[in-house]
């Protein structure tokens, strides 16, 4: 017992002296050199329960507590599980796209989409922000097991036209 307590103490110290570190100046020549890419680069993995669901609300470009009810509609993924898995879903702001002199909000496609018993019992479009038979119109049900694979690099990119 007593030989695992040192041996944790021992490891313990050596993690603390290989992780210590210095801080040093970086001129601006040096920093110059230096080039990156701004943006994120996602993998993400999403597990739904089987009482998820989605709502998006259109509201003819009106704030929602601005919006009547004939301007509001809703697009409901109803009672969605599964899960969904992707790898290299990037966003970055791109300046000067195509040297059109004009900036963009870039989205570059994951590289691969897998889906795992990923199901919903329907997409609806609504008056209301539930499904019921008077006020939602049935769209499509959707059920999908397996990996969807994007051509490389594949991107979307949006930007002000005027």
């Amino acid at each position: 017992m007593i030989n695992k307590l040192y041996l944790v103490i021992v490891f313990s110290c050596s993690l603390v002296m290989t992780s210590a570190a210095e801080l040093i100046p970086v001129d601006d020549a040096d920093l110059n050199q230096v080039s990156g890419r701004s943006g994120i680069t996602l993998n993400a993995k999403i597990i739904l329960g089987d009482e998820s669901s989605f709502v998006f609300t259109n509201t003819s470009g009106k704030k929602i507590a601005d919006a009547t009810l004939d301007e509001t509609g809703y697009l409901i993924v109803d009672k969605i599980q599964g899960e969904l898995e992707m790898e290299g879903l990037a966003f970055d702001l791109v300046s000067g796209l195509k040297n059109s002199g004009k900036s963009a909000l870039q989205w570059t496609l994951p590289s691969k989409i897998k889906a795992t018993n990923l199901k919903t019992t329907g997409i609806y479009i609504s008056s209301t922000e539930e499904v019921t038979p008077t006020t939602s119109t049935f769209l499509l049900g959707l059920e999908l097991n397996g990996e969807l694979s994007l051509p490389a690099s594949t991107q979307v990119s949006l930007f002000v036209v005027d």
